[in-house]
């Protein structure tokens, strides 16, 4: 039985290959439909973005990260490879840190970091390219905050830190749990 069972699932593959082989050959009869296949919506080709020209030897930013440390404070945090000059730039809730002639070359370090479910003032984080060749550190905020910010020196180059204090909230529940 055991044996049987294999050659009888080949037999029934080669037999609907053929069959199908034999029906793509004879032609419709007269009033029938076209096959689905030559009826489904032609594909129109998706233009081709303009491959942005990168210095090979340009710094690298990559892995952005978030993380609460104890006591309730925040740290997002990416990697670069080599150090560069980094501005801030704050609106309404958001904070962005411009590094100068970075690049990002994996698409996956670009995808949004989503910290919406944690209890801090960041809602997302994400890496952004520029059209003049720099890279933003987005940190969307879910309520008002004043960071700082430093370059930690570290193996592979420099870490940019960005450290927000706990929220009020957070605080709050800590010192009642303290009182217990």
């Amino acid at each position: 039985m055991r044996r049987s069972l294999p050659l009888a699932l080949a037999g029934l593959l080669i037999g609907s290959f053929a069959s199908a082989e034999e029906s793509s050959k004879t032609p419709p009869p007269a009033g029938a439909s076209a096959p689905a296949a030559s009826r489904a919506p032609v594909k129109k080709a998706r233009k081709a973005k303009k491959a942005k020209k990168r210095d090979p030897n340009a710094p690298v930013a990559s892995s952005p990260s978030f993380q609460i440390l104890a006591g309730g404070v925040s740290r997002v945090w990416v990697e670069i490879s080599q150090k560069v000059d980094v501005t801030e730039h704050k609106a309404e809730g958001r904070i962005a840190y411009r590094m100068k002639g970075v690049v990002v070359p994996t698409r996956t370090n670009r995808l949004p970091l989503e910290t919406m479910f944690f209890q801090t003032p960041v809602g997302r984080v994400l890496l952004t390219e520029l059209d003049d060749g720099d890279v933003d550190l987005v940190i969307e905020l879910k309520q008002p905050s004043t960071p700082s910010h430093k370059l930690v020196e570290s193996e592979g180059g420099v870490t940019l830190q960005v450290d927000f204090p706990a929220p009020a909230s957070s605080k709050q529940a800590s010192a009642e749990g303290a009182m217990r």
